[in-house]
């Protein structure tokens, strides 16, 4: 039964992606990239943290590098990493997450996001580049030279395709994490 709830989760998750790719960021309060999911599953919030940490491990490698805080009693857990990317524009991804459980429930939040270019250069994601979306789709819309309304129908699809690789990447840690979140913890 388990097994037919974590793929119908897997398969939830990737018909987002597929079916709701528009091109754009979701955004916060303060127009800045952020990614949550809620999960509720019959688990102690000790079972819970121990999975984020297994997660952790399995998806960034050395622990130590990966957590910026940690507190097993309040039951939260503070990511500080990268994930690579492979997008026109970025190649790494830096965030933050924040996992918070408690019993039967936790809560995932990806912020302080950023793109980083090949070149080092850090990009700060957010309304800016939903905004770019928005700007390309009305020069393609207005544009009436063949040449030009070509060139201006690439930078948009690029830009797209940029949010859209990192919505992939996002909806994928957070799916990944809630498979991880699904399975007994050790130290019940």
């Amino acid at each position: 039964m388990k097994r037919i709830l974590v793929v119908c989760l897997f398969l939830i998750s990737v018909c987002q992606f597929s079916f709701g790719q528009d091109g754009y960021l979701p955004l916060d309060n303060k127009k800045n990239a952020f990614y949550s999911d809620v999960g509720s599953m019959d688990q102690t919030k000790d079972g819970l943290f121990g999975n984020a940490q297994k997660w952790v491990v399995r998806s960034f490698g050395n622990y130590e590098n990966a957590v910026d805080h940690e507190d097993r009693i309040g039951g939260k857990l503070v990511v500080k990493t990268y994930a690579p990317i492979s997008s026109p524009s970025f190649e790494y991804l830096r965030f933050t997450m924040t996992i918070t459980c408690s019993d039967n429930k936790y809560l995932a939040s990806i912020t302080e996001l950023e793109g980083i270019a090949k070149t080092q250069t850090v990009t700060k994601l957010g309304q800016q580049q939903n905004d770019a979306i928005l700007e390309k789709s009305m020069v393609v819309k207005t544009e009436t030279n063949r040449k030009k309304k070509v060139i201006a129908e690439n930078l948009l699809n690029e830009a797209k395709a940029d949010n859209d690789h990192v919505n992939q990447v996002m909806f994928s840690l957070l799916a990944s994490l809630k498979q991880t979140m699904l399975s007994k913890g050790e130290s019940e």
